[in-house]
């Protein structure tokens, strides 16, 4: 019994002591151990994919009267687009399309202003011109209320929905065919893909997508493409790699399981090569510090190994990274 201290606030007093050091017992260094080099390897990977959100905070949003906002723009493109007064007002706080009452009028107004850019040269995302209608929408439910050419899209910072494809073979270990983009593609050459990936275009569905890319870019029959399962989404805001506009894409993942005898073969001219590597493999080089991969296609990865168990929450920094890949 301590001096001066009753029994009964003496018996709280310990109480207070023991809990204290039941607590600081299971704070162990391993539970406050920093993050692995594999966990903070796939954070870098999603960041640089997420890279343009404070960004797309000083960006000016792109309206339309009684529609609302369909785009941000950056603004060294604003500044751009203010030459063409009689399709677009650009003020201090946004960039508005006043030209056509319709969407076919306003598509066209807004095509006119992007093919003289294309023509001056002076916006270098438009020397990829890919001769692809996009359609700019609210959300993805919302209606078509502007059709552009696909390479302007982070220009003025549309939303753009496209569709990536995991190509699984199962077995021990579990596998995954990865394509090298060719060196003609106008955005990230030779750099790590998926089997099948593709942005979705004006009036285009998602299924439909997913069964026509499989036959364009991989050579997969239709009754294999079919069998691909939805498995959700990621979404991101990227700087431009012309640092011109923004990227602010939403993804739809599907995993396709592919016979182990089945090899997918570049048919369009957009894939180098495929190669068939395990997932161990896939997730050490997604963990690395190198540039082999394109960024989405990391998320969209990033996304299977935690569906399919690869990454637990008790790896250190586990919420971050799901909370992160839908930004």
């Amino acid at each position: 019994r301590m001096p001066g201290v009753s029994r009964s606030r003496g018996r709280r007093v310990a109480r207070v002591i023991l809990c204290v050091a039941v607590v600081l017992s299971w704070w162990t260094p391993a539970r406050s151990a920093v993050m692995s080099p594999l966990m903070a390897g796939l954070l870098r990977r999603v960041r640089t994919c997420g890279d343009g959100l404070e960004l797309e905070k000083k960006a000016l949003p792109m309206l339309v009267p009684g529609i609302g906002e369909l785009g941000r723009v950056l603004p060294r493109a604003a500044s751009q687009l203010s030459r063409f007064p009689d399709v677009f007002s650009v003020g201090p706080r946004s960039v508005e399309i006043i030209a056509g009452a319709t969407v076919s009028e306003r598509s066209e107004a807004v095509g006119g202003v992007l093919n003289q850019l294309r023509g001056e040269g002076c916006v270098p995302m438009l020397q990829g011109w890919r001769n692809e209608l996009w359609p700019v929408k609210a959300s993805f439910d919302g209606p078509v209320e502007l059709v552009i050419e696909r390479a302007a899209g982070p220009l003025l910072g549309v939303r753009g929905f496209g569709c990536h494809v995991n190509g699984v073979v199962e077995g021990k270990p579990e596998k995954l065919w990865v394509g090298r983009r060719a060196a003609t593609k106008p955005t990230y050459p030779r750099k790590l893909d998926h089997v099948v990936a593709g942005g979705l275009a004006h009036g285009e569905k998602a299924r439909e997508n997913v069964i026509k890319e499989c036959a364009e870019e991989a050579s997969i029959p239709r009754e294999l493409a079919v069998l691909a399962r939805s498995a959700g989404l990621v979404s991101y805001t990227q700087m431009d790699e012309s640092e011109w506009g923004l990227k602010r894409d939403l993804l739809f993942c599907y995993d396709l399981q592919l016979p182990p005898n089945f090899v997918p073969t570049a048919s369009d001219g957009e894939v180098e090569s495929f190669c068939l590597w395990t997932v161990p493999e896939v997730l050490d080089s997604l963990a690395a510090d190198n540039d082999d991969w394109k960024p989405n296609v990391a998320l969209v990865i990033i996304d299977l190994l935690v569906r399919r168990g690869y990454l637990e929450p008790d790896d250190r920094g586990y919420v971050e990274l799901v909370q992160s890949l839908r930004q």
